[in-house]
């Protein structure tokens, strides 16, 4: 089933990582299955395994939200500079925003995986009365180890989403495969025990859309817009409207939420990549060194120095 790629955008320190390369789009990566745009799936191969075109030189600033379970042999990945090794009976959920490299896979590795795009990992949570999309789960992934019987049920629910997509089209079924995807993903949030938010207003509301399509916006363009006005005229709203939105589903307002993707991206760049303060500057679009030194104070209590200084001691 054919698919489109989201658009990418390469820094100008390729060499150090990629910034939200979509990897799964390449003409010779074939998915088991795919709804486009939204969500696919792996677990047979034709070409090149998936996995294996993350085992590059350049890491990857991940786009989509990422389920892989390993039910054979070893994968070993780094993500945000932390190696992970994952065998037999394992699960990891990688978070948009994490910076991935696969190191290593065993030549008798097998797993299946999913992978949402932003606007279905949303669409999930908000049906489950949570939000995954906060400072709290952004640039985090989980790792857990799974019983026989909850890598048995998480396949035959895998194993249905895949037979659902790939056979013929009848009533309900659109419904019946979210519904699927609602269950793995509790299944999944009970697997690593972590603690979503709850979401503070309704789910279900023409202002819940709007509040999930900044956090996606947010995520793709924080790099180089930090005005709220920018956020509010995509979205075709004034920017007092987009501050009421966000301050009904977070308890922050519009600027915070910028503020904060900014900062989580500038410590990413100086302690995981090591960039040097006017890289990171340069990087996120600031007209000096001092300026970023000025806005990481304000939003963090210390300067660029200390916090890196205070990482590394």
């Amino acid at each position: 089933m054919p698919y489109s790629t989201p658009s990418t955008s390469e820094s100008s320190h390729g060499n150090r990582f990629v910034e939200y390369i979509d990897v799964f789009s390449q003409k010779d990566i074939i998915p088991s299955a795919a709804i486009p745009n939204q969500l696919l799936l792996f677990d047979t191969f034709d070409g090149i395994n998936p996995l294996e075109s993350l085992y590059q030189e350049s890491a990857n600033k991940m786009y989509q939200k990422l389920y892989i379970y390993v039910t054979k042999g070893k994968y070993v990945i780094e993500i945000n500079g932390t190696e992970e090794t994952l065998t037999a009976g394992m699960l990891i959920t990688i978070m948009p925003e994490n910076v991935t490299r696969t190191l290593f896979i065993s030549t008798d590795c097998n797993y299946f995986m999913l992978v949402l795009y932003p606007k279905l990992a949303n669409q999930i949570y908000t049906d489950i009365g949570l939000t995954y999309s906060n400072a709290r789960m952004s640039l985090r992934h989980f790792v857990s180890t799974l019983t026989e019987e909850q890598m048995r049920r998480t396949q035959t629910i895998y194993s249905e989403i895949k037979s659902d997509i790939l056979g013929e089209d009848y009533e309900f079924k659109e419904k019946f495969i979210e519904n699927l995807l609602n269950v793995i993903t509790i299944e999944n949030i009970n697997i690593h025990n972590y603690n979503p938010m709850p979401l503070q207003g309704n789910s279900n509301s023409r202002q819940y859309d709007i509040y999930c399509r900044f956090l996606a916006l947010l995520n793709k363009h924080s790099i180089e817009h930090r005005s709220v006005q920018y956020y509010a005229d995509q979205l075709g709203i004034s920017s007092k409207y987009l501050s009421f939105v966000c301050i009904s589903y977070s308890k922050k307002n519009a600027s915070t939420w910028i503020d904060e993707s900014v900062i989580q991206k500038a410590k990413a760049y100086m302690i995981v990549h090591h960039y040097s303060f006017s890289e990171t500057s340069e990087m996120l679009h600031f007209p000096s060194m001092s300026s970023f030194s000025r806005f990481f104070k304000r939003a963090t209590g210390v300067t660029p120095k200390e916090f890196v200084k205070a990482q590394t001691t």
